[in-house]
């Protein structure tokens, strides 16, 4: 085979010989491009049913990653078999306590619908909330004042408050009967969830490093680039699912503390439920709390106070400085990034979007870091004169 001379000039790009014997160059790379984003969109369609198990299992492993690192250490046997013990011991650590709460939550919950409809009978028979007999002597002249500027304003005079909780509490109690009938369906949906989260945890513990390094070497950036966007995605994952759960738990333990301190009927279960809905957005514990909170008052104005402030005061502020600590510090990103990355993700991708948002942002915080380290530099094009 002939070989070129140090000082014969190199064969452009475009006249190298083709992929394939006679193909045009340019019309090759077309067909390969698009043939290779059909298969991507097909394969992101077939993977779309398992979506949500595929982000918490790949979640749960980031997060319990240093657990598997320690058994493996330990154990010093096969890659399966310290998968499979890691996946045990996480689902010992996290799961079976939450199914522990869960099976307290089933048992009480057959108490749920008539406990809320005896709250709803007791509403009606006090006719409503009159909370002028219940105001400090020095806060009724404003409270006078506040309903005569609203029974001025034509609009504002319509709104009856009685009627409205009376319908929201007849809106609930249908909910909540419906609760019954949908739990074993859920409960099967959630057992299957479950499983399949375990099995593809399995799988991230047993090969999520070499697939890792594989995605990392087939992308086409720099090392440096790609192991410190990985770094930001791990981080923020790690921060977000640990930060939200200790401070849902910490919200839950507290307001099932204020219920049982209040005598509230099932403080277990509402307490749980408060520990849930502290994790969604903008509402947060109040969703559960608050209408606790009226419908004690209805039966006794001093509990009742005290369920709203307890929740206002301690439940609900704990989100407030707990989890900007938590989150913030863990997955160094301002906490206004992670709250709208939060906040938005649920809005667009549902409960899973409390990953997805702030994974997204960690994102492309690092693409812009990359782009104003690597490619965008102000004293070095000063220094060149561009």
């Amino acid at each position: 085979m002939a070989e070129h001379s140090a000082d014969e000039p190199a064969t452009p790009a475009s006249a190298m010989p083709s992929p394939l014997p006679g193909a045009d160059p340019g019309l090759f790379r077309w067909f390969f491009f698009g043939v290779f984003a059909f298969l991507l969109y097909q394969l992101g369609l077939i993977l779309s049913l398992f979506s949500d198990a595929i982000i918490w299992a790949g979640s749960l492993a980031l997060v319990f990653f240093p657990l598997h690192k320690f058994v493996r250490a330990r154990l010093r046997r096969g890659e399966s078999v310290t998968a499979g013990v890691s996946t045990i011991a996480v689902l010992l650590l996290v799961l079976v306590p939450l199914l522990f709460i869960g099976w307290i939550v089933i048992k009480q919950s057959a108490l749920l619908y008539p406990t809320v409809r005896g709250w709803v009978n007791q509403f009606r028979a006090t006719e409503g909330i009159s909370l002028e007999s219940y105001l400090p002597q020095f806060l009724v002249e404003y409270w006078q004042r506040f309903n005569s500027l609203i029974e001025s304003n034509e609009l504002l005079s319509r709104f009856d408050l009685n009627a409205y909780l009376l319908d929201y509490a007849d809106v609930a109690s249908a909910n909540i009967a419906e609760f019954g009938a949908a739990a074993a369906t859920n409960i099967l949906i959630g057992s299957v969830n479950l499983l399949l989260i375990l099995l593809l945890m399995f799988f991230c513990f047993r090969d999520g490093e070499k697939f890792l390094q594989w995605v990392l070497d087939v992308v086409p950036m720099p090392a440096q680039h790609t192991k410190a966007i990985g770094m930001r995605i791990y981080d923020t994952v790690s921060a977000v699912i640990r930060g939200a759960l200790a401070t849902a738990s910490v919200q839950g333990v507290l307001a099932m503390i204020g219920y049982l301190i209040a005598d509230v009927p099932l403080a277990i279960f509402f307490g749980v439920l408060t520990g849930f809905a502290a994790m969604v957005p903008v509402v947060g514990a109040g969703l559960i709390w608050a209408p606790i909170g009226i419908f004690v008052f209805t039966q006794h104005h001093g509990w009742g106070i005290f369920v709203l402030l307890w929740g206002f005061f301690l439940v609900s502020l704990v989100d407030n400085f707990l989890k900007p600590i938590l989150i913030g510090t863990g997955a160094r990103m301002p906490i206004l990034l992670i709250f709208c990355g939060i906040i938005g993700g649920v809005n667009v991708y549902g409960f899973t979007g409390l990953m997805i948002g702030p994974i997204l942002i960690a994102c492309l915080l690092a693409f812009i870091t990359i782009y104003r380290d690597y490619y965008y530099s102000p004293s070095q094009q000063v220094a060149t004169g561009e």
